[in-house]
């Protein structure tokens, strides 16, 4: 074994507290019985013990490193402790300097409210977004516009929704209520087509990331024959469904004046600390379409 060269462990020993040095000497004492079954006092100088006090100070080095390791982590876990206690104002801040007010005002909600984890979920917000503000991004307006032009409460996977909605209703009944608030309607939805994220952060992606344009519809029946029936669709409705929740992994971006890294694993250990943060349903108002010539449709009961 080469002889030891002190370097930097040597320094930063010597430069310790005469309280930490002692505490470093034990452990070094510990694991150099352990490695080497030597448990008298060594030689400070000449050649009977220089081997054995050279092993002594490569395990002093080792120790040396190990504590560095384990201050780095520590403060590591100190400064992620300080930034748990800022995370929503420093979020909610860069939000609003960016003008994505709404994913600030989601993000204040869920902050403000006690545990809850999707699917069970606290109670829906809707009267954050509306489809006239989500209809200003065109990846949005891009899929709306598609499915109006596809008419897509027509096709097959519409029919057997519709189904289940006329089931009971006799002809020349009504079904389907656009009136009523997007979460009333929610439960009679017969398709939707998905938005995504985009490929960068907006006010449309901080406040809703990746969603669902979802469709309604409101008309009669007006025939019912055995085994199929006809129905008149004279409304349709379309409306945003989302959740706002942290579940998952996800890098969210970098944050707050020192960039640092947030992922939905950040707010549940918010959470977690604070007992705070319930995630909930976010649903748009429901803009109407009235066809000026109904749409019929022949369904399969």
């Amino acid at each position: 074994m080469s002889t030891y060269q002190p370097g930097r462990q040597s320094r930063e020993y010597h430069r310790l507290p005469k309280r930490k040095r002692s505490k470093i000497i034990s452990e070094v004492n510990r694991r150099f019985r352990e490695q080497t079954g030597v448990t008298r006092q060594l030689e400070r100088a000449g050649a009977k013990d220089r081997k054995l006090r050279h092993v002594w100070l490569r395990i002093r080095d080792t120790v040396m490193d190990e504590r560095e390791e384990q201050e780095i982590a520590e403060d590591l876990e100190f400064r992620h402790e300080l930034f748990l206690y800022d995370l929503i104002d420093v979020v909610v801040s860069d939000m609003e300097s960016e003008g994505w007010t709404r994913g600030a005002k989601f993000l204040e909600i869920w902050s403000s409210r006690r545990p809850a984890i999707a699917p069970k979920y606290s109670t829906a917000v809707t009267d954050v977004v509306t489809m006239d503000w989500v209809l200003k991004f065109q990846r949005a307006k891009k899929v709306f516009d598609k499915l109006i032009a596809d008419r897509i409460w027509t096709n097959d996977a519409s029919q057997k929704r519709i189904v289940k909605l006329i089931k009971t209703k006799a002809m020349g009944a009504s079904f389907g209520n656009l009136s009523l608030p997007a979460a009333q309607v929610d439960p009679s939805w017969i398709n939707s087509r998905p938005c995504t994220s985009g490929s960068k952060v907006d006010a449309l992606t901080a406040a809703l990331g990746a969603f669902n344009l979802k469709v309604a519809v409101s008309g009669k029946v007006t025939a019912r024959i055995w085994g199929a029936a006809t129905v008149s669709i004279r409304e349709v409705g379309v409306y945003v469904k989302d959740s706002f929740d942290f579940n998952g992994s996800q890098f969210l971006g970098f944050w707050g004046h020192r960039d640092t890294p947030v992922s939905n694993a950040t707010f549940r250990q918010w959470r977690t600390k604070f007992s705070m943060g319930g995630d909930f349903q976010v649903f748009s108002d429901v803009k109407r379409i009235k066809l000026k010539t109904p749409d019929e449709v022949v369904v399969s009961l």
